[in-house]
């Protein structure tokens, strides 16, 4: 049994956010994970006016502790539109973190999972433990898109570093409306396929790719020729050994789309490119309940992970933290990005007992919840008895006893869930 707190070597780096997120992460770091992990936090304020005040130096000196040490939590962020750059009084309209912090670390896969609770009632009830990942670069986000502005023809040249040209797309016949052309390079494919077959032996996973290669034969295509390389060269064996699968073709994404309610893609990893994930994972995680239940990491080929709860920030919850200091939002997808952190630190340690002490904690989370369904002694946004519910503050509180329970009665129980 390992002694507790168990000490995880090394640092992880926790970037809070905006709105009563920095809060929250004060609440669950100091009354839930202080109690069984000692841990050398990297905390960095990267809100809004943290950024505003320091020119964007706060989240890069967040990013370049994450390069540092490998593992990191961020807590929900704001990236302004024009209306509320001007009402929190900032300097400039701020891009977003996410896409910030994805192109500073190469960012290869971003995955979605299920929390799956006994007791909750799913709108799509046959799906059960789906991970959608995307990939985090590529495809139309920064494509080239623009109007075309009458009847005509187009032409793709390359030219290459050399000023040598190659037409690509020789005679293109169009008419007034709207051309995106987009693209992918083999190393940032490369890079995506070792980060989705190393959290799959992670996850204990099967994977499949789906695209649609019948349309895009040389696009989708080059997706799977390069996963099927990277696989055979390293990961075969590996998975052989574990008992788990990669398809070696293409699975078309409608079929594919059309199963997850089914319940047909349960336990597995189905790989997506960029646009196609995006939404993918949304629609699942509305078949699933809400994004409040669901988990989300960014992932490199490197190894670095950044875990973050996928939810946004609540801002309807802020009066009661300003007027009465009551957190009032489910901390659920938030506990599970610090013990996933956790979980990857003690990885990348070889420290298996921390592994294993991460998972429980999430393991802890999902009994607090199936318990609290039976009492109503849940969030608002989960208890059937809305008069009965509780604060997010007494929600850690009652992990914590759940997990300082279950360590004590070395429970074995196993979910899908962790």
């Amino acid at each position: 049994m390992a002694a507790i707190p168990f000490k995880i070597n090394g640092s992880i780096v926790d970037m809070t956010g905006d709105g009563v997120w920095p809060h929250m992460s004060k609440e669950i770091r100091e009354q839930l994970i202080a109690h069984f992990f000692t841990v050398d936090w990297k905390v960095h304020d990267i809100s809004l006016q943290a950024r505003d005040k320091t020119n964007d130096g706060a989240l890069n000196d967040a990013i370049n502790d994450l390069k540092a040490h490998k593992a990191a939590i961020k807590g929900p962020t704001i990236t302004p539109n024009k209306e509320e750059t001007k009402a929190f009084g900032l300097s400039q309209q701020w891009d977003s973190p996410n896409g910030i912090i994805r192109r500073a670390i190469n960012g290869a896969a971003i995955l979605r999972n299920t929390i799956e609770i006994e007791g909750i009632e799913k709108f799509a009830p046959l799906m059960n433990d789906v991970t959608i990942v995307r990939q985090a670069v590529g495809g139309i986000y920064g494509a080239p898109n623009v109007s075309i502005p009458g009847r005509g023809h187009l032409k793709v040249i390359f030219t290459d570093d050399k000023g040598a040209e190659q037409v690509l797309v020789e005679n293109r016949k169009v008419d007034a409306g709207v051309a995106l052309l987009t693209t992918e390079t083999d190393s940032s494919i490369r890079d995506y396929a070792h980060a989705v077959f190393q959290q799959a032996l992670a996850m204990h996973k099967s994977v499949i790719f789906a695209g649609k290669n019948t349309i895009n034969p040389t696009y989708d295509g080059r997706f799977i020729d390069l996963f099927n390389e990277i696989f055979k060269e390293k990961y075969a064996d590996k998975f052989r050994a574990a008992g788990l699968e990669f398809n070696d073709k293409v699975q078309l994404i409608d079929a594919v789309v059309s199963k997850i309610p089914q319940g047909k893609m349960n336990n597995m990893i189905i790989a997506l490119k960029n646009y196609d994930g995006d939404v993918v994972s949304d629609q699942v995680a509305g078949e699933h309940k809400s994004l409040g239940l669901m988990d989300s990491t960014l992932v490199s080929a490197d190894g670095t992970l950044l875990a973050d709860p996928p939810h946004g920030t609540a801002p309807d919850l802020e009066s009661a933290w300003h007027e009465k200091k009551i957190l009032l939002a489910n901390p659920t997808a938030h506990i599970f990005a610090y013990a996933e952190a956790i979980r990857h630190k003690a990885e990348l340690n070889g420290q298996q007992e921390g592994v294993e002490l991460a998972k429980k904690l999430k393991l802890a989370v999902v009994e607090t919840i199936e318990a609290g369904l039976k009492s109503s002694n849940l969030t608002g946004d989960l208890a059937k008895d809305k008069s009965k519910s509780i604060t997010g503050q007494q929600f850690i509180a009652n992990v914590r006893d759940t997990f300082a329970a279950m360590i004590s009665s070395q429970s074995t129980r196993k979910s899908a869930a962790i």
